[in-house]
């Protein structure tokens, strides 16, 4: 069974003894005890991560492109169930539902390495639920069991640290986070990503907890998860526009994870005194562009045989970019802005009629400053 259907809740528990199912169960039947903590995963891009219409374009361009064996390293990370089950054609409706409950619940180990699906999944006890609790108690819907590598950062590095079969490191975030600050004084990914709060797991829990984990995911995609992320200062020195971007709140490198298809752009506009703009410049893009084996710039990381251009905001840090001023300029506006999809892979999903619904470039950080 994995749905369950209309009634009480004693009788979904009792459906789902423990032991009484050998395969994973689908996010749904983890609403029945866990209902808030599964809408919040629901509404999450955890949720989406196979369905989603990016990755879908991606994962078809990466089998016509490389074939189906090599495609198939994408499924560890946005479909894991699939994967861990060898569901390569991903039939199964809970595996569809991308990464889900019973996947990262029945993780028991990670090894924090760029290896592909670098995570111990355990297939043969698909009803013990794995969690950050060393005194979680067993239930009548589930068994239970610590899993010290979920209080851990190393729990993410499975899949945001990675490299292409042909060695290119195309996912570093995990690496970015451990030459940051957050990390040196033990802010973990969690506790940004999944910020905890004192509640309980479950409404029906006894135990009321100092710190539950949200599973909202926040992140780019999310409302407030690039409020202050960095900020941006202008000024004039030495006759030409100095701009100072800084990384305030990220525990990594931005544009941060998969910024091999993310980017962040900075330009400037220069108005004269009546306030028309003159000229637009673009002055900086950071995040990272791979080549092929012939040379042949931008291609997906599926294709990467060498990065080709690389830049990112480091975290904790300042860089600074100076522009010369037109002539005629009285006024300067700088804006820093994300794009969810890189400028060169929008016009190559928008050419495959992808919709990228959700997905415009929002600015996140703006500088004007009067000009002599």
């Amino acid at each position: 069974m994995r749905a369950v259907a209309a009634g009480t809740l004693l009788a979904a528990l009792g459906a789902f003894a423990p032991c009484a199912v050998a395969a994973p169960r689908s996010a749904k039947v983890c609403a029945t005890c866990h209902g808030p903590i599964q809408r919040a995963w629901q509404a999450s891009v955890k949720s989406s991560s196979w369905t989603n219409p990016v990755f879908q374009a991606g994962y078809a361009e990466a089998r016509e492109s490389r074939g189906a064996a090599a495609a198939q390293r994408c499924l560890s990370c946005h479909v894991p169930l699939a994967a861990a089950m060898n569901d390569t054609q991903v039939t199964d409706p809970v595996a569809q539902e991308g990464i889900t409950c019973n996947f990262c619940h029945n993780v028991s180990a990670v090894e924090a390495s760029p290896r592909a699906a670098s995570y111990e999944y355990d297939a043969a006890h698909p009803n013990l639920m794995r969690g950050p609790y060393a005194d979680a108690a067993p239930g009548s819907a589930h068994d239970a069991a610590f899993n010290e590598s979920m209080t851990k950062s190393d729990f993410c590095a499975s899949c945001h640290w990675g490299e292409n079969d042909k060695g290119v490191a195309f996912e570093t975030t995990y690496l970015e986070w451990k030459r940051s600050r957050a990390a040196a004084v033990g802010q973990t990914c969690q506790s940004c990503h999944m910020p905890p709060a004192p509640g309980k797991a479950s409404p029906l829990a006894k135990k009321q907890r100092p710190e539950v984990y949200a599973h909202s995911f926040i992140g780019p995609r999310t409302a407030g998860g690039l409020d202050s992320i960095a900020s941006l200062g202008a000024a004039v020195q030495e006759g030409r526009l100095r701009l100072a971007i800084r990384n305030s709140r990220a525990g990594h490198s931005l544009p941060g994870g998969g910024h091999s298809m993310r980017a962040i752009t900075l330009e400037a506009a220069f108005f004269d005194a009546g306030g028309k703009e003159i000229a637009r410049v673009p002055v900086a893009m950071y995040g990272t562009e791979f080549a092929d084996s012939s040379g042949a710039a931008p291609v997906p990381k599926w294709l990467a045989a060498k990065v080709s251009r690389s830049r990112s905001i480091p975290a904790d840090s300042t860089i600074e970019e100076w522009v010369p001023i037109p002539a005629g300029a009285k006024r300067a506006l700088a804006l820093l802005t994300y794009h969810p999809v890189a400028p060169a892979y929008r016009a190559r999903l928008l050419a495959r009629h992808v919709d990228l619904a959700g997905r415009d470039p929002v600015v996140i950080a703006r500088a004007e400053v009067p000009l002599p």
